[in-house]
């Protein structure tokens, strides 16, 4: 079963094969197409998902297609990434929610993770660790503060 582009009328209808094609990335690339398009979902999602795009806007019907075709390639994409990624993203959100918890709740996972974190040597040439305050403190402000204070 082939990925297929085929004009009716004022449409298009793009034949997709959901082995290709994880549901998921079919709706995420016609949610980019509803600005441009009417768009129609139909078929079987074991076998065939049919998918009719039917423009705005006056518009060449096969590269609305193709556009269409290359959307869900990027998804695709996205989605293997997300899916690679998953596991530092979820240590890092941990993180960013545990910082600040008295109890520091955290698992093993995130425990290796964060001496692994630590154990490397973190090379600022650009004093990003530097807080803002520090890095660009001004005298006039130190002055400002001071007179406020008396």
């Amino acid at each position: 079963m082939d990925n297929k582009l085929k004009i009716i009328g004022d449409s298009v209808i793009l034949s997709i094969n959901p082995k290709l094609y994880h549901l998921e990335v079919i709706y995420s690339a016609s949610y980019v197409f509803l600005d441009k398009a009417y768009v129609f979902l139909d078929g079987d999602p074991e076998k065939e998902i049919l998918v009719t795009l039917k423009p705005k806007e006056n518009i060449d019907l096969e590269k609305l297609g193709g556009e269409f075709f290359n959307e869900l390639v990027n998804y695709a994409d996205y989605r293997t990434r997300a899916k690679q990624t998953q596991k530092i993203r979820e240590v890092l959100l941990q993180r960013a929610l545990f910082t600040n918890d008295p109890i520091k709740q955290t698992s093993p996972e995130f425990d290796d993770l964060i001496k692994g974190l630590e154990d490397d040597k973190f090379d600022d040439t650009d004093d990003i660790a530097i807080p803002w305050d520090e890095k660009y403190k001004r005298e006039d402000e130190t002055e400002n503060k001071d007179k406020i204070k008396q």
